[in-house]
């Protein structure tokens, strides 16, 4: 035990130190308070890929994926990393398509920098050797420009508790920026403080581009021969992941302080590693806002001192908007912050608002810092690919897409502004008025961005009321009930009485909790109650007393009045000579205003002041309730958002007649629950209501009270209901109306009696996709889940909607069964699956696309190879030497049927072998289970199965062996459909004289001629007996006339039966050829 727990930290070091390049590794033994400065001493190189953003934009217009483009850049930067680090280069930093690399000198002899200069020139030429001219699949060739210089240059580390960041700086980064502005793809240029050290320049061939620029155009092949013997370059090998020690980088993993790295890993990467799950399954697609913050610094300040008070006021925007810091670098663009929102973990049905509300923040706080002379902001939103870049042994977490690229030129090009691209406009749903069109510039790389917008800060207003109700509350009745009581035990109770204090209201997001409230707050008006309300928002999460200020306000009907002295004069003309008002000084801070308090206050201790201060809060609540009041709700939406110093004073509002109703959502995972939030919650007078949606028969009817309409059509509840399965998410489904409405898909019609929808003309609702904005809320959703059922969620997404226990267990093979089956049980509870008929099932299909969409075409390719393995062992006994014999043979597999594996459970297996070996890309095995496939059908009658199942192996081009069993196996269906259609004719004619016949007895039994009639007539029996019987009875001498028969079956009985099969035979290989070519 002891051994798989070190070999797990052992893995966990190793990957840590992956994400760090090697002097930072070694600064963080020392690194004690921010910030700090890193002095070095070094040549520096900086490799910028060029046509990497033709490259993208390619990929984007082909549809190519995200996956494949990263794939593809990884193999282009491995190969670089590696000749790097066997040159003994430290990759400091990466951002996006540029790299900066160290090679660091210890003293200041002009040796030791000859011999830095001549490794750094030498792996430049290997670089270029190697990767010029790369090859892609979109036909764009990537090639390196890479600039060197030498000289000093500093590490800076910021941060707070949680997250470091660091940024190389100086005058070196200065000089190397520079260089690289008269680089050309393929090109080495050396500014001039690493020429001037350059050893041997005889053995250089250059070309001086200006007094400070020399471009390097080859070099002996013995140059510089001294200096690169005393470091040799290691041999090339396969690259690996680290171990026990790093194979290409010098560095002792058991010395490394792993908790020291931690800050300076993304949260994403650290939450995989503390799972145990694999980092592979951290890269996915998925829809994100970027935004790209640049930032003009004035000189004249401590750059160290600057940068920490820079990233204090971004980070805690950051962090108030849930979002995440992805990195600060200085060489690129000047001093640039990556900031994400949407990765996984940081989901939110709001995140495109978040962002931008975020941006202003961050531009209003930043503008007023004296050390900074501007501030640029470019926000994108769109699919990009998010997960590991870089090479096995140093690599970082990062995005990478169009929309990426896109959110950098905004940056650069609209200066001094929040800009912003069309699909950031249209996901925030904001007024239009928060944003103006700017004017359209040719950005680099973009061939059409689209219509760019200016985000307007100043337009931001706050609305904390709680909205009215257009419509009667759907469903939810027995909940509703249970809160009206307590609404009405509070309106009731005499002075002492005990009764509930607090209703909380839970649920995912998008569950109807606003809704649910507000039809609290309608039941207490009926009863007579003051209805108080707040709806804190993220922005009010992190400002101190926030939610408290509001109820104050709203209690002493202060709302709207803006000026103190307006405040002051109001409480004075409201409550003078009344005993409250010689307390009210006592919210003085929280009010913002100066009322004069008594003697007695003004001599009380801060802790004195504080505790008057919690009994004051009740008074208020009891002294201001009119006449005619019979208590107050206090109804509080989104109570996920209330601050934690307003948590410690919600109870002192509850009173005799007063309880409070909270709306609350998920709490965040990377913050703790409050410690009054927590007491409240768990307090056992407190009611608790979950809603878990909606009952589907409520479908109609929702949709009806969103579109506002009287009737809705049949197709659209249906394809509602057959993609959101289960118990409906009121937003959800809201998310797909709008979209369609969006993009006119939906129609509402006005001209009749009452407005009615109807879908738009040529629209077919069936093959419409999932819209992005309900593709969101499923992964926000998916994300709130932990790490394991997460992981569950998307594994079963793989199989289908429907699946065993024993399967996850099989695929999550890197856990314990008992935590996989946790994960299940969890999932149940959530609603996520059900049982139905011994197997487990997803309660959304849509949801259950939306995860198999996050994985990337490897890890399907992967998932869909074991599912099929399992399905081969479990049905088909497939042992090792099964799999090796088809390797050797590459043909058909043996099957070895398992004894109690019937042949009709079989037809059920093979095409799902056949989907999944197809999915997974083995060939050899999708042609093999196709032929098994059209065996069993033949040898169960089912035909038209069968030569659907030959049609698709032909088309799969098979061995010559496999098209002659093929041709075979067609003969032998065609036959049978022969066989088949003779019978039926055969049938049919019998059926038809036999009625013939009937008839004619009825009507001789009608005449008298016959005596009597069985009453089994009609009966299925020995029909030519019967016949027989009857033609004596009615001494019949001619045949009953030939019945009518279809035209078709007319034919058919005349024809020969060797013609019908030639005929058949010849559709047969027509349709194969039709449908080959």
């Amino acid at each position: 035990m002891e051994e798989k727990e070190t070999a797990k930290q052992d893995k966990i070091s190793a990957e840590l130190v992956a994400h760090v390049p090697d002097v930072v590794i070694l600064a963080t033994q020392e690194l004690k308070d921010l910030p700090a400065v890193q002095r070095l001493e070094g040549v520096l190189m900086m490799l910028d890929i060029s046509g990497f953003t033709a490259m993208c934009e390619e990929f984007a217009k082909r549809n190519l994926g995200v996956d494949i483009l990263t794939k593809t850049l990884n193999d282009y930067l491995g190969h670089i990393q590696d000749t790097v680090l066997r040159a003994g280069g430290d990759v400091i930093e990466f951002a996006g398509d540029a790299l900066l690399v160290l090679w660091a000198i210890e003293g200041n002899d002009s040796e030791p920098r000859k011999g830095a200069i001549a490794k750094a020139v030498k792996c430049s030429r290997e670089i270029q050797k190697k990767c010029h001219n790369w090859d892609t699949q979109v036909d764009v060739l990537l090639g390196v420009k890479i600039a060197l210089a030498v000289g000093s240059l500093a590490i800076t580390y910021v941060g707070g508790k949680v997250s470091h960041h660091f940024s190389t700086s100086g005058e070196t980064v200065n000089e190397v920026n520079q260089a690289e502005k008269y680089c050309e793809k393929g090109t080495i240029v050396l500014a001039y403080s690493a020429w001037r050290l350059c050893p041997e320049k005889k053995g250089v061939q250059a070309v001086r581009l200006d007094d400070k620029h020399v471009k390097i155009i080859a070099v002996k092949k013995t140059w510089a021969s001294e200096y690169l013997e005393q470091s040799k370059i290691v041999e090339p090998r396969k690259a690996k992941a680290l171990t026990q020690q790093a194979a290409l980088r010098n560095i002792e993993l058991k010395t490394v302080d792993k908790n020291k790295l931690r800050p300076f890993i993304a949260a994403p990467v650290l939450h995989k590693l503390d799972g145990n799950q694999p980092l592979e399954y951290l890269s996915e697609h998925r829809d994100v806002t970027i935004l790209f913050i640049n930032l003009v610094l004035e000189s004249a300040h401590d750059h160290a001192a600057c940068l920490q008070k820079v990233q204090e006021v971004i980070g805690a925007a950051v962090l108030q908007f849930q979002g995440l810091t992805n990195k600060i670098f200085e060489f690129d663009k000047g001093t640039s912050f990556i900031v994400l929102f949407g990765m996984p973990g940081f989901k939110h049905e709001e995140e495109v608002v978040h962002a931008l509300h975020c941006s202003g923040q961050i531009r209003r706080n930043i503008n007023s810092l004296p050390e900074v002379k501007a501030v640029s902001i470019g926000v994108t939103t769109g699919k990009v690919f998010c997960g590991v870049v870089g090479h096995p042994e140093r690599h970082e977490y990062t995005v990478i897409g169009p929309k990426v690229n896109m959110a950098a030129r905004l940056m650069m090009y609209y200066p001094k502004v929040v800009s912003c691209d069309s699909e950031t406009r249209l996901r925030s749903k904001l007024d239009p008025c928060h944003f103006e069109e700017l004017p359209e510039i040719t950005l680099k790389g973009l061939d059409d961005p689209g219509q760019i917008y200016e985000y307007n800060t100043s337009a931001v207003s706050r609305d904390n009321s709680i909205p009215d109700a257009k419509s009667p509350l759907l469903g939810y009745n027995k909940e509703f009930t249970a809160g009206i009581l307590a609404v009405q035990g509070a309106s009731t109770a005499e002075t002492g009485e005990k009764h509930s204090q607090f209703i909380v209201i839970q649920g995912e997001p998008g569950m109807g909790k606003t809704r649910f409230l507000r039809a609290i707050m309608d039941g207490a008006n009926k009863y007579h109650m003051r209805v108080v309300s707040a709806r804190p928002s993220v922005c009010d999460a992190s400002t101190p007393y926030h939610t408290v200020c509001i109820l104050l306000s709203e209690l002493l009907e202060l709302s709207g009045i803006e000026s103190a002295q307006s405040k002051e004069a109001e409480l004075n003309e409201r409550y003078q000579g009344t005993a409250l008002m010689h307390q009210l000084c006592l919210v003085n801070n929280l009010l913002g205003i100066q009322l004069t308090g008594s003697d007695a206050i003004e001599r009380m201790t801060p802790a004195q002041r504080n505790l008057q201060l919690h009994k004051l809060i009740g008074k208020i609540v009891s002294d201001t309730e009119l006449d005619h009041h019979e208590g107050t709700l206090i109804a509080i939406d989104d109570a996920e958002y209330i601050d934690a110093d307003s948590w410690d004073y919600l109870k002192d509002f509850v009173g005799d007649s007063c309880i409070i109703s909270l709306s609350l959502g998920p709490f965040r995972k990377d913050e703790s629950t409050p410690k009054a939030a927590t007491e409240i919650l768990q307090d056992q007078s407190t009611i608790h209501m979950k809603l878990n949606g909606l009952d589907p028969q409520c479908m109609e009817p929702l949709l009806c009270q969103q579109m506002e309409v009287a009737t809705v059509p049949r197709e659209l509840t249906n394809m509602l209901s057959s993609n959101l399965k289960g118990r409906l998410n009121p937003s959800w489904v809201k998310q797909c109306i709008a979209n369609m409405l969006h993009h006119k898909q939906l129609e509402i019609d006005t001209h009749r009696v009452q407005p009615a929808c109807i879908i738009a003309h040529g629209i077919r609702l069936m093959e419409l996709k999932v819209p992005p904005s309900l593709r969101d809320c499923m992964i926000a959703f998916i994300d709130r889940l932990s790490e394991t059922e997460g992981m569950a969620v998307k594994m079963a997404s793989i199989i289908g909607t429907s699946f065993t226990d024993d399967v996850l267990v099989t695929l999550m093979s890197h856990m314990s069964s008992d935590k996989v089956h946790q994960s299940i049980g969890a999932l149940l509870s959530a609603s996520v699956f059900f049982y139905d008929n011994g197997q487990l099932r997803f309660r959304s299909s849509t949801l259950q696309e939306t995860a198999y969409s996050l994985l990337l075409d490897k890890q399907r390719c992967k998932l869909h190879e074991q599912y099929a393995m399992y399905l081969e062992k479990k049905y088909l006994g497939v042992t090792s030497k099964t799999k090796s014999f088809f390797r050797k043979t590459c043909n058909r597999v043996p099957t070895v049927r398992m004894a109690d594996t019937s042949e009709r459970q079989l037809q059920l297996v093979y095409p799902q072998l056949v989907t999944h070996w197809r999915k997974a890309g083995n060939k050899a095995k999708t042609i093999n289970y196709l032929i098994h496939a059209a065996e069993s059908a033949i040898a169960l009658g089912n035909t038209m199965q069968a030569i659907s199942f030959i049609f698709q192996a032909k088309k799969a081009s098979p061995s010559p062996a496999q098209t002659e069993h093929l041709n075979a196996l067609g003969a032998r269906a065609a036959s049978s459909l022969f066989v088949l259609r003779k019978k039926r004719v055969d049938m049919s004619v019998m059926k038809m004289r036999w009625r013939a016949a009937a008839v004619k007895a009825r009507e001789y039994y009608q005449a008298g001629k016959i005596t009597s009639m069985p009453s089994d007539f009609r009966m299925k029996s020995d029909e030519r007996t019967k016949m027989k019987e009857y033609r004596s009875q009615l001494s019949l001498d001619e045949e009953p006339k030939q019945p009518c028969l279809p035209l078709l079956d007319r034919i058919v009985s005349c024809i020969p039966s060797w013609i019908y099969f030639s005929i058949v035979y010849l559709l047969f290989l027509y349709c194969y050829f039709l449908y080959a070519y």
